[in-house]
């Protein structure tokens, strides 16, 4: 029997995720990844948390846990989650449990990324391939000068994984992502053990996170031993973050004091607000965070030989460390039900692909949904003016849940 023919947009967590599950003899699988290679990004991002019913079920479904284990962080240490105020001082502290180590292991972008590409046939994922529109025919067409091809053929099915500017999701829908009222910078302070030790100490090997004022201020460690930054607040304007760049005539140690500025003006602490000052500079950039309106800004309806999963399906802010789990899981749906038409003869095959399809649509929208409430739920209060108050109760609660999964809060 002819094999499926599955195009997925974008190698993201999402989409490589994805590749890994269906990848067969049954299934032929092609990814459109717009890098040039899988080392060409400057910035690959923070870490992640995988947890067990979503991003780690993923990942053991595609047999690959034994070497997710030899990237991820599963210590005690890297569980730890600080929440302060602007101050620095605590109100909040989750923790791991010390005899069973971190039940949400943690992971950087990046290894994440290098896993899942070292774990698929070479030759599945085009490289430099820029998708520029999708044809009604469902025709892929490519632009820029690394393109591997100027088209491709038609697929039984294309899915769009490349994030929130899926080209993917507006041949679906004229629905676009909407700004959350929430942008800022990422920087990167290189070394802080040997540079910055105060710094170090204080963000520990996980994460600490200090707001009030409608700012936050989030460290965050890698497995480099880098820790990222970012410094996000309330603001009207998506454009914000770029307008102060070019304001700063792109001079990024403008930018940086800028930035540090407006910390001490909102009355950050001094060692808060040397995190901003410690970064490198170079490492700046500018960060609008955009989501759907609830409840159904996310929901489209099911249009036959496309879907989209990750964030082209429902981007949200990262105020519940929930994204790339709510990626992966949708992942694992949406290859269980592909993979259970594989059988079907050839003449009931497209219809039968395409109810298993909308069958994960519908429910994918309704298990995004309960995510991005507790994401949009987390956001309000992280950067409201009296915060961390609101944001404390939230986290106790959270803390309290997961005490059944072995951690600890206080």
């Amino acid at each position: 029997m002819q094999p499926l023919n599955v195009a997925i947009i974008g190698g993201g967590p999402a989409g490589l995720t994805l590749a890994n599950l269906l990848v067969s003899k049954a299934i032929d699988v092609t990814v459109f990844e717009r890098d040039d290679s899988p080392t060409s990004r400057a910035t690959k991002g923070g870490t992640l948390d995988l947890h067990a019913d979503t991003g780690l079920a993923a990942i053991e479904a595609a047999g690959l846990r034994a070497a997710f284990d030899t990237y991820a962080r599963n210590d005690f240490s890297s569980s730890v989650m600080i929440i302060a105020d602007r101050r620095g001082e605590p109100a909040v502290r989750i923790t791991g449990n010390q005899e069973t180590g971190n039940s949400r292991p943690e992971i950087d972008r990046g290894d994440l990324r290098t896993l899942l590409v070292d774990a698929l046939p070479a030759h599945t994922i085009r490289w430099g391939s820029h998708v520029s529109s999708i044809s009604p025919d469902g025709t892929i067409h490519f632009n820029g000068s690394h393109s591997t091809e100027p088209t491709t053929g038609k697929y039984d099915l294309i899915v769009g994984a490349e994030g929130a500017w899926s080209k993917v999701r507006a041949h679906i829908t004229d629905t676009r992502p909407v700004f959350s009222g929430i942008g800022g910078f990422e920087l990167h302070i290189t070394h802080p053990d040997s540079e910055h030790p105060d710094i170090s100490k204080t963000v520990g090997n996980g994460l600490y996170c200090a707001s009030g004022g409608g700012r936050g201020l989030i460290g965050q460690r890698l497995s480099t031993g880098a820790i990222m930054v970012y410094a996000f607040s309330r603001s009207d304007d998506a454009q914000e973050p770029q307008e102060l760049i070019t304001k700063c005539d792109n001079d990024l140690e403008k930018v940086q004091k800028e930035v540090k500025r407006r910390y001490e003006e909102a009355g950050y602490s001094p060692e808060m607000c040397e995190w901003i000052s410690s970064a490198n500079p170079t490492t700046i950039r500018g960060w609008p965070l955009y989501d759907y309106n609830l409840p159904d800004g996310h929901v489209f309806t099911h249009k036959p030989g496309f879907t989209v999963i990750g964030d082209a399906a429902h981007v949200m802010t990262p105020f519940a460390g929930e994204g790339v789990n709510a990626a992966m899981i949708d992942a694992l749906e949406l290859a269980k039900l592909i993979k259970g038409v594989t059988d079907v003869d050839m003449e009931r095959r497209a219809e039968a692909l395409d109810k298993a399809v909308e069958e994960y649509e519908a429910e994918m929208f309704v298990r995004a949904r309960s995510v991005m409430e507790e994401t949009m739920e987390n956001k309000i209060a992280m950067f409201e003016d009296d915060a961390p108050k609101a944001l404390k109760g939230r986290m106790e609660i959270f803390a309290a849940r997961n005490s059944e999964l072995g951690q600890e809060g206080y």
